[in-house]
């Protein structure tokens, strides 16, 4: 009998303390977790809604409605760089970069431009990236004696108001016309096989415009599109990711190849569209990755605040798992794009891959490979230039990278080559 009387006061003991446990899970824990799923829910959702490539963007706003937003925007980029370029003296400008000219700069920076004759709205795509590049060259101190020129292609030079504009205060080359370099610049014609005459124009206007950039013996190329604004830190993490990963190079003073990991380029802008979180395996270890992440932070706050007993096994195991799933569902709410672009708090976190086959907007060459890269542009042109670029680094054997987050914003909503709008979406922002 005292046995049973026993076993029951035991029985007793531990149903006890199973509920004084539950008390304190209430108590204590039950809040947290009740406050995390309120963030979840609701908190979450609302700053969502105003982010562009969130899950919830295009539900809260229609396609009118982020068109005219992005109009809008545009036309404040515009205001901004045409106060710039009023402010700027355009004979000191002139001089700064003709003396760098002919010296034999580090980095050579091409725009590459043509007229967009948009019947919808004013572009002015190339005011916007040339005031934002030429302000932060104009500050940079990493690389030595910077050298910007605008490449215009159009086949009317003079009727690109906007190039025509910015050539009082950037040296030039027109295709069809003139330059301020006082050289001869080639065209290199070819037979394309490519249908399409804008395909093929594109083809020829970027061999133009790199052999043009060659010519000066620089270092490193970067060719831009006339429709892609840099962020205000491109330089700072190029010069970084080149040492950090001890980038091969041509050494632009003692004229030889310096030896270091093989090259071809760093792609510094990839659709923002196609960066969001899919069924890859890449992307998908890194969701997962995010998600350890978030829950081991939550396990540490959970555990400091805790009583002085601590957690208990169980209770570690349940905030982990908890905050692992939580931060999984916010960030894919929030997108990657957005959640990416917390690595720009330093040139450090910024991502350094082998690049995808899309797209060429704005492309950091080391020089001494385009010599090679445009003999065989010219004779596979009967593809997509970005392709072409891409069959070129996977047949030479030459690596190429691509840096996360973009170090530009396209700002091309209008393309030419189709006369149409492209999804407004990708284009809300405001340049700062």
């Amino acid at each position: 009998m005292e046995a049973i009387v026993s076993m029951k006061n035991n029985c007793s003991c531990q149903l006890k303390c199973c509920f004084q446990h539950a008390i304190v899970f209430t108590n204590h824990h039950f809040r947290l977790s009740v406050a995390l799923m309120m963030l979840l829910c609701f908190i979450m959702p609302f700053l969502a809604i105003n982010l562009p490539f969130s899950k919830l963007y295009e539900k809260y706003h229609t396609q009118s409605e982020t068109l005219e937003l992005a109009k809008k925007l545009n036309s404040v980029r515009i205001s901004k760089a045409l106060k710039y370029f009023n402010e700027s003296d355009s004979k000191k400008s002139l001089l700064f970069y003709n003396k760098r000219s002919e010296q034999a700069p580090e980095v050579v920076v091409c725009i590459v431009t043509v007229s967009r004759n948009s019947q919808h709205h004013e572009t002015g795509y190339l005011l916007q990236t040339s005031s934002v590049i030429d302000s932060i060259i104009k500050s940079d101190t990493h690389f030595k004696d910077t050298l910007l020129f605008i490449c215009n292609v159009d086949r009317n030079p003079l009727g690109h108001s906007d190039a025509m504009f910015v050539q009082r205060y950037f040296p030039y080359v027109q295709k069809h016309g003139t330059n301020s370099f006082g050289r001869t610049y080639y065209i290199h014609e070819f037979t394309s096989k490519n249908t399409d005459p804008s395909r093929k124009n594109e083809f020829e206007d970027y061999i133009f415009c790199m052999n043009v950039s060659k010519s000066f013996g620089s270092a490193y190329v970067l060719m831009l599109e006339d429709d892609v604004v840099p962020y205000k830190n491109v330089f700072d993490v190029l010069h970084y990711s080149v040492k950090q990963h001890n980038l091969q190079h041509f050494d632009h003073l003692d004229k030889k190849v310096v030896p270091g990991r093989e090259f071809a380029f760093l792609k510094l802008y990839y659709p923002e569209r196609w960066q969001g979180y899919a069924n890859e395996v890449d992307r998908i270890l890194e969701l997962i990755s995010v998600g350890v992440l978030g829950g081991a932070v939550l396990l540490i706050v959970a555990s400091l605040c805790a009583s002085n007993s601590g957690l208990t096994y169980s209770f570690k195991l349940f905030y982990f798992i908890f905050g692992s799933v939580l931060t999984m569902m916010s960030v894919l709410i929030i997108g990657r794009h957005n959640v990416m672009a917390l690595r720009r708090i330093s040139p450090q976190l910024f991502v350094f891959k082998p690049t995808p086959g899309c797209c060429t907007p704005a492309m950091f060459y080391s020089s001494h490979v385009l010599f090679d890269l445009m003999q065989y542009l010219m004779t596979h042109s009967d593809k997509n230039k970005d392709l072409a670029i891409n069959d070129f680094i996977k047949l030479n054997n030459i690596p190429g990278y691509i840096l996360e987050p973009n170090l530009f914003r396209h700002v091309g909503m209008y393309t030419s080559l189709k006369d149409a709008y492209k999804s407004p979406g990708e284009f809300i922002f405001d340049m700062r």
